[in-house]
């Protein structure tokens, strides 16, 4: 795509992506899946390392 295609691009106004909403619900199960971890009897070193995995996937951060 050149850039007179890209300007004359025009994209449906109902395309939002909010991804503020996203954060939010991965932050709701980051909490949801610490607490069932401890309750299973993982450590805290553990638990961190699982929740780490977690979050760095779902903010699709892995490199």
């Amino acid at each position: 795509m050149n850039d007179e295609e890209f300007e004359g691009l025009e994209l449906p106004d109902d395309l939002v992506f909010d991804h503020y909403d996203a954060v939010k619900r991965a932050a709701s199960i980051v909490g949801d899946l610490r607490k069932a971890l401890r309750e299973e009897g993982f450590t805290r070193e553990e638990t961190f390392e699982l929740v780490r995995t977690y979050w760095t996937t779902e903010m699709e951060l892995v490199p």
